[in-house]
């Protein structure tokens, strides 16, 4: 059968007319993407608070980000927390870190809400989301919300570096050089520098750099140093520009830093 989104709109608005979620959902976001159909947020939003109301996760999701935004809608913080709060109770994962995420950025004397921050961005954690996964082994790690415990803390981020998530590949890396929750590994540690380098994280390009050129656990490659140095360089970091001079200067630049 021929994708028809016209035809499509037709029978799903004739089942939201008559109250059905999942119809009223999918209307919505047709008219709020445009999706075949003339673009028309404000409508679309109608329609998915109209499956809101009556528990679809996805309408709650969807509408919370739109009043989030104010995407094709007026901004409303308040009705955004609670659509995203009833999707992630249902279980949406994106909204359990967004939830989380945005509970953890919030002053450091505010302990209430870093504990349900932990809470929301454990449950995504739980559902494999990286971001919540690195997030969550960063408080584990700082002590942010709850007991410091770097062996946790190790666990998370593996987790997210293993899913290929840059921050987490780079923080991985870092624990490694200082033995900070897993056994002390330079030769890992560089292996999960080079992973974030070649996503263009300019932290992980320098320490890299670092220990490249200065054969710290790994073989010493000058050429392999320069061109992670001048990666780094180009993105803007000073310190890199400078060691890379250093190295082509034939000064002994500083060792590479854990955390």
């Amino acid at each position: 059968m021929e994708r028809d989104p016209v035809k499509a709109m037709e029978w799903f608005l004739k089942a939201a007319e008559q109250g059905l979620p999942t119809a009223q959902y999918n209307l919505g976001m047709m008219l709020v993407a445009g999706d075949g159909v003339p673009q028309e947020p404000p409508k679309g939003a109608r329609w998915l608070e109209e499956a809101a109301v009556q528990g679809e996760p996805m309408a709650q999701y969807f509408l919370g980000m739109m009043c989030l935004q104010g995407d094709g809608i007026p901004q409303d913080m308040d009705k955004a927390m609670t659509y995203l709060g009833s999707a992630a109770e249902q279980g949406i994962c994106d909204a359990q870190y967004l939830i989380g995420y945005m509970l953890l950025d919030t002053p450091k004397e505010a302990i209430k809400e870093k504990q349900w921050a932990a809470h929301w961005l454990n449950k995504a954690a739980e559902q494999n989301d990286p971001r919540a996964q690195y997030q969550i082994g960063r408080m584990f790690l700082f002590g942010v919300g709850m007991e410091e415990d770097a062996e946790k803390a190790a666990n998370w981020v593996s987790a997210a570096a293993n899913s290929g998530f840059a921050d987490a590949q780079y923080l991985m890396g870092t624990m490694l050089l200082a033995g900070n929750g897993v056994e002390e590994n330079r030769e890992w540690a560089a292996h999960w520098f080079e992973q974030a380098a070649q996503q263009g994280h300019v932290d992980a390009q320098y320490n890299l750099g670092l220990m490249l050129e200065s054969g710290d656990g790994i073989p010493e490659d000058k050429a392999k140093a320069q061109y992670w140095l001048q990666q780094a360089a180009a993105q803007g970091d000073e310190e890199a520009a400078k060691t890379g001079q250093e190295v082509r200067d034939g000064i002994q630049p500083q060792e590479a830093q854990g955390s």
